[in-house]
């Protein structure tokens, strides 16, 4: 090991040191045992770290812990040979600081994934396990995909979700393993439509669900779709829309290609045509290019942008997603709802100006 790998080895190890001092108490507070632990922290550093704790079956019991190491794509080449050498390096500090057994750190690299790659299994040997988040339980995979079935910088907004979403009608699109209709569950929704082009993740999704003791198939359905067809063909109004779809996605599933960057206005407005009267439409991208423009949303629909709010405590990158609030009519200090594109105030002046123009036309 030469000398600027073993100082970035010591870097590394402090930063852990220090990151879950901090994080292990919050964890504990939220009822939750698998968060992020390092992001990028030290740019020379580019990694994503993640810890897991396995469900355990006597409450204050110690679960066995596993680590995710993700190495971003460097803005440059290096040899294969010397960033191998480095990724040992760093899981051994890694194992080190963390007391975690070296088999039970499995390293991934992350870059951007097209076509096939988007699906393709990393391996042949299989670790999936249960873990919790907010009392609620979730099946992961660390072994056979670069994503393992839990996104953990959604973590606000699916609570955000689960406390609002009682008595509730709640379609969730691009499901993925189904979290958010997980949380929607656990909140007393009236139903959950969870709708995925993928027939795996829906089936896992299924399960996530069962695992928390939601298995009516009239209340929760699954539905395997593309987003934008399932939307443009159903009649169903819902509560609350979820949609968090991929930046990018050129499934062989579909004759599309989705960009999310150019095709957000449309799905927007598929969107709020199946929202219902009070309804509210939670948008969620990790493009940082996305530009949000409210004026292209459908008449009579304001959003909000509440990414501040769904940005987890153990996320230093502020920058993970962006999310906004979509509705029917906005609020405002001075006026009141405004439905359908129009305030109070808007409709006083018209009636004013229809006075005025009788009255001139009786001048004249």
């Amino acid at each position: 090991m030469n000398n600027k790998t073993q100082y970035q080895c010591e870097l590394l190890g402090n930063r852990l040191s220090k990151r879950y001092k901090h994080l292990k108490k919050w964890a504990k507070r939220s009822n939750v045992n698998c968060f992020r632990l390092y992001d990028k922290d030290i740019p020379e550093i580019p990694l994503a770290i993640d810890l897991y704790e396995t469900e355990t079956s006597m409450p204050g019991e110690i679960g066995t812990f596993y680590v995710q190491v993700a190495l971003y794509k460097r803005p440059y080449e290096k040899d294969q040979i010397d960033e191998n050498l480095w990724l040992e390096a760093m899981k051994n500090q890694i194992a080190f600081t963390l007391s975690v057994p070296q088999e039970n750190i499995v390293i991934k690299t992350r870059q951007q994934q097209k076509g096939e790659n988007q699906y393709e299994k990393l391996g042949d040997k299989k670790l999936e396990f249960i873990v919790k988040e907010n009392g609620l339980r979730f099946l992961v995979n660390l072994s056979d995909y670069i994503d393992t079935g839990l996104f953990f910088d959604h973590r606000p907004l699916r609570k955000k979700v689960q406390q609002t979403a009682e008595k509730k009608s709640v379609l969730n699109l691009f499901c993925y393993t189904g979290a958010f209709s997980v949380y929607a569950a656990s909140g007393k929704a009236k139903s959950v439509t969870s709708v995925d082009l993928s027939k795996k993740y829906l089936d896992w999704a299924k399960n996530n669900l069962k695992l928390n003791g939601y298995s009516d198939e009239v209340k929760y359905q699954f539905v395997a779709s593309d987003v934008k067809t399932f939307l443009e063909n159903d009649k169903n109004q819902y509560d609350i829309i979820v949609l968090d779809p991929p930046t990018f996605s050129n499934s062989k599933k579909t004759e599309t290609t989705l960009d999310i960057n150019r095709d957000w206005p449309e799905l927007v407005g598929l969107c709020c045509k199946r929202l219902s009267k009070n309804g509210i439409l939670y948008f969620s991208t990790n493009s940082r290019k996305i530009r949000f423009e409210e004026d292209k949303l459908p008449v009579g629909f304001s959003g909000k942008d509440i990414t501040d709010s769904t940005i987890p405590e153990d996320f230093r990158n502020m920058k993970i997603h962006q999310a906004w609030e979509i509705k029917s009519g906005e609020f405002s200090s001075d006026l009141k709802f405004v439905e359908k594109g129009k305030s109070q105030k808007v409709e006083e002046q018209e009636t004013q100006n229809t006075k005025t123009e009788k009255i001139q036309e009786i001048r004249y």
